[in-house]
C-alpha cells in the first residue's frame, strides 16, 4: 500500500515539474531586438518585444519628408539607438541632431 501512495505521489510530482516547465518555457522572456527590413526605396526597422513589432520605422525619423534609409547600416544604428533609449526607459524619439551624430545619411546620391 506504501509502494503504491509512493508511486502516486511521484507521478503526481513530476506532472506538476513537467507543467510548471512548460508553462515556464511558454513565457520566458524575449529580449528585445532591432530588425531590419528591404522597403520599395531602401530599409527601415522594426523593434520587436515579446515576438511583437512594437515600432515599424519604413521611413528616417525627424525628416519633414518620406525618406528611406540609404543602407541596412544605418536603419540598424538608428533601430539600435531607439533600443537603447527604450531599454534605458527613455523616449524613443528621435531627433535630426541624434541622426547626424551616428552618422545617418539624408541623400541617398552621395
Amino acid at each position: 500500500m506504501k509502494f503504491k501512495r509512493g508511486l502516486l505521489y511521484l507521478g503526481i510530482s513530476l506532472s506538476f515539474m513537467l507543467v510548471a516547465s512548460a508553462i515556464w518555457l511558454a513565457y520566458q522572456e524575449k529580449p528585445l531586438y532591432t530588425h531590419v527590413f528591404k522597403t520599395e526605396t531602401g530599409y527601415g526597422y522594426s523593434i520587436i518585444d515579446h515576438g511583437k513589432i512594437i515600432i515599424k520605422q519604413e521611413y528616417i525619423p525627424a525628416v519633414a519628408s518620406q525618406l528611406s534609409f540609404c543602407s541596412k547600416e544605418d536603419a540598424k544604428h538608428t533601430g539600435d539607438l531607439v533600443l537603447s533609449k527604450i531599454t534605458k526607459r527613455m523616449s524613443p524619439a528621435i531627433t535630426r541632431e541624434e541622426l547626424q551624430k551616428i552618422g545617418i545619411k539624408f541623400n541617398c546620391q552621395n
